[in-house]
């Protein structure tokens, strides 16, 4: 049966052997990209609607009359 400082200073002794060789490894490959570009836009969101004529997130005419306190629909 082995003492636990036994055990743990093998443990340190393999260690130490495996530390020079990890040091030493040549780092992996990047990957490399194919060319296709797979392009993601986020959703605008609660009232809101992408404006292609601005380029860019705009109200909904029901989130600017909530806004201004227009009640529609009796």
């Amino acid at each position: 049966m082995t003492t636990p400082i036994a055990t743990t200073s093998l443990l340190f002794l393999a260690a130490m052997l495996l530390i020079p060789s990890a040091q030493a490894m040549s780092p992996p490959r990047l990957h490399q990209s194919d060319g296709i570009i797979t392009q993601v836009r986020q959703n605008c969101g609660a009232g809101m609607r992408w404006n292609e004529a601005l380029g860019r997130c705009a109200t909904t005419s029901a989130r600017r009359n909530v806004r201004r306190g227009v009640v529609t629909g009796n």
